[in-house]
């Protein structure tokens, strides 16, 4: 599974109603340039593209036709993609930490 297929299946930016019922936001060009711009980094760039989906969707249209919002349900899966980033709290007198390596999470 290449990264854009893993972008595509986090941010549900899915090909045709069979695979996401979601209409897509964001073509394929577009997820590429956000992993240009998050460094490859596919959770980065699943997060900013969610935050992005996350804006106020709901649709009220005369006759009483609405749509519900749907910002809330992006911003769970934006939490997800960020991920925990709590750690210990180092001393007030001691050396700030080094920055996790590379690979590492942190």
């Amino acid at each position: 599974m290449t990264d854009l297929e893993r972008l595509k299946l986090m941010t549900e930016e899915c090909d045709g109603p069979e695979e996401c019922p979601a209409p897509r936001m964001f073509t394929d060009e577009a997820l590429e340039r956000m992993l240009e711009l998050h460094d490859g980094n596919v959770q980065a760039a699943a997060y900013d593209v969610l935050l992005r989906k996350a804006e106020n969707t709901e649709i009220s249209l005369p006759g009483g036709l609405s749509l519900p919002d749907q910002s809330a349900r992006y911003l769970r899966m934006a939490a997800q993609a960020r991920g925990c980033r709590t750690r210990n709290a180092a001393r007030a007198d001691a050396f700030p930490p080094l920055p996790p390596k590379g690979g590492e999470k942190g």
